[in-house]
């Protein structure tokens, strides 16, 4: 049964750091992959969007008392210019330097490997994602937020859209279907994602909930004070939980709800410790269209994520 830590905070460092220690028996680094701390940066001039530093800080403390001595810190910001370097050091990022050994990486120059995705119309589409992500033992920490066409983006979420090479992950608004280039409309996006993940699966889920966003995230929310924290060697399971702790029904979730499928999880399987969840739930505000976004099922959806992916297996 996997666990999930969930604690209570006003201060990232502190929740995060605490969040960790409850799982901390059930970390275990190995020796011959180096680690990768990838936070969120979706934006790289809005800061409310992108995982405060002291949650990163946390995360490297933990991780320095279970022997990591190096540390890789990447992110591939989104947009057409992609100012991943400018947002490190605009986010107060590069004074981490200072106290660990730390090699700042934009993700957006990586080596890329093949992955088939899917168009607004299911069709195959061709893209490549970063081999760091499949490689590198990857603790994802998260800000919590809503998502305008997935309803959450949390640990999993973090990684995936971001391991696409960034001139490919990008298409046209809803409504004007650009056939052959990655969708984020709501029946492929979640299946999109759940390609993704299974590629690319970090190895810790940490979300930083301490002030989230909600409304129309992942960019263009709004504040939300909810004072949590959680983290886990199962960032699915991490994910199901932090859903909830937004007021979110999880069987909402599309890519969510595919991956438990798959895995065989349910929320139930999940053990929650610390925080009691009950108490630590914070109902966030949703993105207005909702309605839409929750049109994602597919009837057919196992024949687009069983079998084998272009360039590596399911």
């Amino acid at each position: 049964m996997p666990r999930v830590g969930l604690s209570r905070g006003s201060d990232s460092y502190e929740a995060v750091r605490d969040a960790l220690e409850l799982i901390r028996d059930d970390v275990h680094i190995p020796a011959d992959r180096p680690v990768l701390v990838k936070p969120n940066m979706v934006s790289d001039t809005n800061q409310l969007a992108a995982t405060p530093v002291e949650a990163v800080r946390a995360t490297l403390d933990f991780l320095v008392t279970l022997g990591v001595e190096k540390f890789i810190v990447g992110e591939g910001t989104a947009g057409p210019e992609g100012d991943t370097m400018g947002a490190f050091e605009r986010f107060g990022y590069l004074p981490l330097q200072d106290s660990y050994h730390i090699e700042f990486r934009n993700l957006n120059e990586n080596e890329w490997m093949p992955l088939e995705a899917l168009g607004p119309s299911l069709e195959p589409v061709p893209i490549h994602i970063g081999r760091t992500y499949v490689d590198y033992y990857v603790v994802s920490v998260a800000r919590m937020k809503t998502h305008l066409q997935a309803v959450v983006t949390l640990s999993l979420k973090n990684t995936a859209i971001a391991s696409i090479c960034n001139p490919e992950r990008h298409s046209g608004a809803w409504h004007e279907p650009e056939p052959g280039k990655f969708s984020h409309d709501p029946k492929p996006i979640n299946l999109n994602l759940a390609r993704l993940i299974r590629a690319a699966k970090p190895a810790i889920g940490i979300v930083d909930g301490v002030v989230g966003m909600e409304g129309k995230g992942p960019v263009a929310g709004t504040p939300v004070s909810s004072g949590v924290a959680l983290a886990g060697i199962d960032a699915l399971a991490v994910d199901l939980v932090g859903a909830e702790v937004m007021g979110v029904n999880v069987d909402t979730v599309g890519y969510l709800w595919y991956l438990s499928q798959l895995e065989g999880l349910r929320r139930e399987d999940v053990e929650v410790v610390g925080e009691d969840q009950n108490s630590c739930t914070t109902r966030y505000k949703m993105y207005e269209r909702l309605p839409e976004i929750l049109g994602w099922w597919v009837d057919d959806w196992k024949d687009y994520l069983e079998g084998e992916y272009e360039g590596r297996p399911a």
